[in-house]
């Protein structure tokens, strides 16, 4: 199976306990936690994968010879650049 990198936005915000809560900011649902900022990436990663699999097996389960599958790409702002909104 031919492989394809994308890249996805996290958000990794420390817990009042000292652990790390993440989370994917394209793809709902994608949360998970970490005793450690390294165990919190790699849940991340795991988790992403696993939605992504999960979503694109299901998706495929109605495929026949008349569907059309192509990918697509499309330009998303960086919102890293855009400063957030002043909270009143």
């Amino acid at each position: 199976m031919r492989r394809m990198k994308q890249r996805y936005h996290t958000i990794i915000k420390p817990d009042v306990n000292g652990s790390f809560v993440g989370w994917v900011e394209e793809i709902p649902g994608a949360l998970t936690h970490g005793r450690s900022l390294t165990e919190c990436r790699e849940r991340l990663r795991a988790a992403l994968q696993l939605m992504l699999e999960t979503h694109r097996d299901e998706a495929r389960q109605g495929l026949d010879d008349s569907c059309i599958q192509e990918a697509i790409e499309v330009d998303v702002p960086d919102l890293r650049l855009i400063s957030p909104a002043p909270v009143a």
